[in-house]
């Protein structure tokens, strides 16, 4: 199967050092000394491009100062497939294509792509309400699947039937930060 992913920037033995410390001091103190398997798996991440149309201000359309063209722009946000959540992405997302032969490496996403535009066209206008004033039209432009390579910690045996903890390390040196 020929995937497009973003490229690989950490190495295994980095993905190691993370995977020792366990994210923090109270997994370090949980995890330390557990044996642990990394995995390099894909995850689908998708790229949503849209079109964003703006309405003249009220003062202009008013003195009837509107024009023939409205002013627009496209914006790029990135929506990750596990967890159907939306984040900006401001410059073009660099990415190879590759050929993956083991399908279990590769998880793809379980959010339908009505889901996947809503929740990025809904981050969008949030962004860009917040900060130009105003809630623009947003068309969708273009959409496209991206792989971005996950080194998994998992730490313990892998025995059918047990629980095991495990630690997903971004491998393209990409971190997505959460906001409460």
């Amino acid at each position: 199967m020929r995937i497009e992913v973003t490229p690989i920037t950490m190495s295994e033995e980095e993905a190691m050092k993370v995977a020792r410390g366990g994210g923090n001091i109270i997994g370090k103190a949980m995890f330390g000394k557990k044996d642990i398997t990394l995995q390099l798996w894909y995850l689908e991440n998708r790229e949503v491009i849209f079109n964003l149309d703006y309405q003249p201000a009220p003062l202009m359309r008013w003195l009837g100062k509107t024009g023939s063209k409205r002013p627009s722009q496209k914006i790029r946000m990135i929506v990750e497939g596990t967890r159907c959540t939306a984040s900006y992405a401001g410059e073009p997302i660099n990415t190879r294509e590759i050929e993956i032969e083991d399908s279990e490496a590769i998880q793809k996403t379980t959010y339908s792509d009505e889901e996947i535009i809503q929740t990025a066209k809904r981050m969008a206008v949030r962004m860009v309400r917040r900060q130009i004033g105003q809630v623009p039209k947003a068309e969708l432009y273009q959409m496209r699947s991206i792989y971005r390579p996950y080194y998994i910690a998992f730490y313990g045996e892998l025995k059918m039937g047990t629980r095991v903890r495990y630690l997903p390390i971004p491998a393209d040196g990409n971190r997505v930060e959460r906001a409460l």
